[in-house]
């Protein structure tokens, strides 16, 4: 019984030491395993390739994003240029509003006033007088020499105008270019064609817009509507993706008409490209 202290003293002793024992010899062998597992996973090509197929999928999010960032930017400048062209044509609308209102305060005609011919019909004596010999035929001239707005022109040009406001395009466009048909020379011929213009680019056909505004650049090129139909005619141009013509356009309209409204629209379009 006396040596049964001492035992058990034996006893915990060797218990503590192979405690030791096992603790230092633990943590050497974990980090081993770890190691050794790290390798493994190196050198498994699964492994590789995902990793490789992450690194190119975040490559091409980030392209993605780079793309829809230029599309946003795009987009916004887009919508101010869009913004800037519906303001130009209210305002235009609102100064041929202002126009043909004075026009039909202005007194009409006079009756038994000798009637100015249309340089479209030629008389049976000037078709003589100016009958072309042995092939010799000189250039026919497009320009239209125009007379003043008859009472029924004027309100006939304002039924096909109230029809534009009202946003009937497709009446509005076929009154227009019936008023410059019938009414080649008058006054208002030139209005009429640059309206059925603005008509035609609010259907999205810029092939009939781009005609209908040569049409008064070549037949009424001292309107009061040529500077802004050159304008529209390079808008037009452009809209059809023809650059180059719309640039030279632009510039054109700057140097013919420097000091109008459709010159410093011309330029912010020559600065927004």
């Amino acid at each position: 019984m006396k040596n049964t202290p001492l035992k058990w003293a034996m006893l915990a002793a060797l218990a503590a030491n192979l405690t030791l024992q096992a603790a230092q010899a633990a943590p050497q062998g974990s980090i081993e395993e770890r190691l050794q597992r790290l390798e493994r996973m190196a050198d498994n090509p699964v492994l590789l390739q995902l990793t490789q197929r992450l690194e190119q999928q975040q490559r091409q999010i980030q392209e993605l994003q780079d793309k829809m960032d230029r599309l946003q930017r795009d987009q916004q400048r887009f919508i101010q240029q869009a913004g800037e062209r519906y303001t130009e044509t209210d305002q235009r609308i609102s100064v041929l509003e202002q126009q043909t209102k004075t026009q039909q305060a202005a007194p009409a005609p006079q009756a038994g006033l000798p009637a100015v011919a249309s340089p479209l019909v030629a008389t049976p004596a000037a078709s003589a007088a100016t009958q072309p010999t042995a092939q010799a035929a000189p250039p026919v001239s497009k320009v239209i020499k125009t007379r003043a707005a008859t009472a029924e022109e004027n309100t006939l040009y304002q039924n096909a105008f109230a029809l534009m406001r009202a946003a009937k395009y497709e009446e509005s466009i076929a009154a227009f270019e019936g008023f410059v048909e019938k009414y080649p020379d008058s006054s208002l011929a030139s209005n009429a064609s640059y309206w059925a213009g603005e008509g035609y680019l609010i259907r999205k056909d810029n092939q009939k817009a781009l005609q209908a505004f040569e049409r008064v650049l070549e037949q009424y090129p001292d309107s009061a509507k040529a500077p802004d139909a050159m304008l529209r005619a390079a808008d037009s141009l452009q809209n059809m993706q023809k650059t180059a013509e719309a640039q030279a356009r632009y510039r054109k309209v700057v140097e013919a008409y420097p000091e109008t409204r459709a010159a410093q629209s011309a330029q912010k379009r020559l600065g927004n490209q």
